[in-house]
């Protein structure tokens, strides 16, 4: 009986030792996962901050195009009128005439 109760404790230690070696291979395993899933977590919020500084570009290009369009506009508003203005200058300056002798290095307007 001493003998069985020897071997059975004997087997029940080997029982504690696995057990605990199980617990050990498990903490390490959730200090991994752990690990694992604070690295997602850091990652996620960096990838939220360049997906913001993204939205806030787009929102800003949005902003600035009626800025820019307005500006087109205007420009080839400006653009017509100084044609306009080129086109009535050369009709004023069509009526002057230059003669192509010179006198005295000036060219004289007829």
């Amino acid at each position: 009986m001493v003998q069985q109760s020897g071997t059975e404790v004997t087997g029940g230690s080997k029982l504690v030792a696995e057990a605990a070696q199980k617990r050990v291979s498990m903490l390490e395993a959730a200090k991994e996962s752990s690990g694992l899933i604070e690295g997602i977590a850091t990652a996620s919020r960096e990838q939220a901050t360049a997906i913001e500084e993204v939205t806030n570009a787009v929102r800003t290009l949005h902003e600035m195009t009626p800025d820019n369009a307005l500006m087109v506009e205007e420009t080839n508003a400006a653009i017509e009128q100084t044609e306009a203005q080129a086109n009535e200058l050369d009709k004023i300056v069509d009526v002057f005439t230059i003669d192509e002798q010179t006198n005295g290095g000036r060219r004289r307007a007829a």
